[in-house]
């Protein structure tokens, strides 16, 4: 992780997952904290389809590239935004409100691969960005830290 490498260099940073407060790792941070939980179901909900809650489970998804690339595409934002938004957390002092600013960042990032995508794939990307709109207009039920 970035902090342990920092560490190395005498910065010393928190250890802590900076959504939940519990021990940091790679696997805390992707699968098993509160924020990752709740970023999975909105694509398991969307997909009709497991992920799964460790790297090798989202990983067969990716062999079947063209089957699966929508899938893919979102499952590739969803890991790598709360990643994004914990760095920004860490070194840039962004303050945390609600799991809201993380759904935000998704979307928008599945919004510009959308620009980048094969027209059948644009249109589903697109339908989830308007599923992730219309949730985030809804109240959310989750707040960490």
């Amino acid at each position: 992780m970035t902090r342990d490498n920092l560490r190395k260099r005498h910065i010393i940073k928190p250890l802590d997952c900076v959504y939940c407060l519990e021990q940091e790792s790679c696997s805390h941070l992707f699968f098993e904290c509160i924020v990752a939980k709740h970023l999975r179901a909105h694509i398991e909900e969307y997909f009709s389809s497991q992920i799964g809650s460790c790297f090798e489970s989202v990983a067969r998804f990716w062999i079947a590239t063209k089957k699966c690339s929508v899938l893919n595409t979102v499952s590739s934002a969803v890991l790598g935004c709360p990643w994004k938004y914990r760095n920004a957390m860490i070194f840039s002092n962004t303050s945390w409100i609600s799991i809201s600013q993380v759904l935000r960042l998704i979307r928008n990032m599945v919004r510009n691969w959308a620009i980048l995508s094969s027209e059948s794939d644009k249109d589903k990307l697109m339908s989830f960005v308007e599923t992730l709109t219309r949730s985030l207009q809804k109240p959310l039920a989750i707040t960490c830290g």
